[in-house]
């Protein structure tokens, strides 16, 4: 029985652990507000359809607007499928305000734009790829 050696095992265990370690991604999210609004911009990142957009996020993040955008930063993503909401905090209490119909009366959007006829998108509007490297992404609060 042939055992083969060490010397011949490590260079292809190498190549087979080299390659199923994925690399991490970042993403740049610019999120464009009303000019006639104000409040910190709070968004948060789902990574599964599953509790988008209202359940737990994955990561959260807040940034004030300067000249009407907002930029917020996520690093070392796993590579995958992503999903954004962002609302416009304009009375700082950390949440979106809804009126007596449940209709949100703060600015609010999702990545890629995404909307729907009534209540929030589906993640699959909303989401977007994350690999290796920086991402950049744009949408606008409404």
């Amino acid at each position: 029985m042939h055992i083969p050696t060490l010397s011949k095992i490590l260079p292809v265990l190498s190549v087979i652990l080299a390659a199923s370690v994925a690399q991490a991604g970042d993403l740049k999210i610019e999120v464009s507000v009303p000019a006639d609004r104000q409040g910190a911009v709070m968004a948060a990142l789902f990574n599964k359809a599953d509790g988008f957009p209202r359940g737990t996020p994955l990561r959260t993040a807040t940034a004030q607007p300067v000249q009407g955008k907002a930029t917020l930063q996520f690093t070392d993503l796993p590579p995958g499928n992503y999903a954004l909401t962002a609302f416009l905090d304009e009375n700082s209490n950390s949440k979106l305000d809804s009126n007596l119909f449940g209709l949100p009366t703060e600015a609010y959007g999702f990545s890629r734009n995404a909307r729907a006829m009534a209540g929030p998108p589906p993640f699959a509007d909303a989401a977007f790829p994350v690999e290796e490297g920086v991402q950049q992404h744009a949408f606008d609060l409404k």
